[in-house]
């Protein structure tokens, strides 16, 4: 269905090992859960366009007889390139699976960043969200251009991909790298989406998603 805008993005790094959300010092925060729309460091927080891309692969048909009478199911790993007005500095370092240096630089770790995502739109009236949850992939930056400044400012936005794999878990998704859910669906709740995304999540107690 038709959807409008982009309402927020969840983020959480996972255990390759467990599949478990990673907490704390490891983590993104002391849940786990990154929800880019506004922190201390990045008050204009937030994504203006997040493409995603293979979201389902055409089958490859087998013929015979002159005719196409079968076909093979190829399995979709869709990637999603996020645009970001402006994202935690440390945060987008973790994403990327950067470490940090003695003089407190990043430089790429030996070890990819293994990140878990929830993206959310709404539907045309605003009443509903539509949810794109990504179960296991990794971040990667292309390229930065950087502009002088005139008489404006001259702004250079973080893009940074998403490429999905399967999960780590079997048995989460069913196995699949995404899943799309909604609210217009009767018995969803978002906690259990989180749950289901980011293995080992906790609803904090005051009542929101993430910091």
């Amino acid at each position: 269905m038709a959807t409008q805008g982009i309402v927020t993005s969840y983020f959480g790094l996972i255990d390759n090992a467990t599949g478990q959300l990673i907490k704390g010092a490891d983590g993104l925060s002391d849940t786990g859960i990154y929800e880019a729309d506004g922190h201390q460091d990045a008050t204009a927080e937030g994504a203006t366009q997040i493409q995603i891309q293979n979201l389902g692969t055409a089958p490859t048909l087998q013929y015979s007889n002159n005719k196409a009478k079968r076909s093979t199911k190829a399995r979709s790993y869709p990637t999603a390139e996020f645009t970001m007005l402006d994202l935690g500095f440390e945060a987008k370092q973790k994403l990327l699976g950067k470490i940090q240096t003695t003089s407190k630089g990043f430089v790429d770790g030996e070890k990819e960043a293994h990140v878990a995502a929830i993206t959310v739109t709404q539907t045309l009236d605003k009443q509903h969200k539509i949810y794109y949850a990504f179960a296991n992939g990794t971040m990667i930056e292309g390229n930065k251009t950087l502009g002088t400044n005139t008489n404006n400012g001259t702004d250079s936005n973080d893009v940074m991909t998403l490429t999905t794999m399967n999960p780590v878990v079997d048995t989460q998704f069913g196995g699949e790298p995404y899943q799309v859910a909604s609210d217009l669906v009767d018995g969803f709740t978002l906690d259990a989406l989180m749950a289901e995304t980011f293995p080992g999540y906790s609803k904090p107690t005051d009542g929101t998603t993430g910091q």
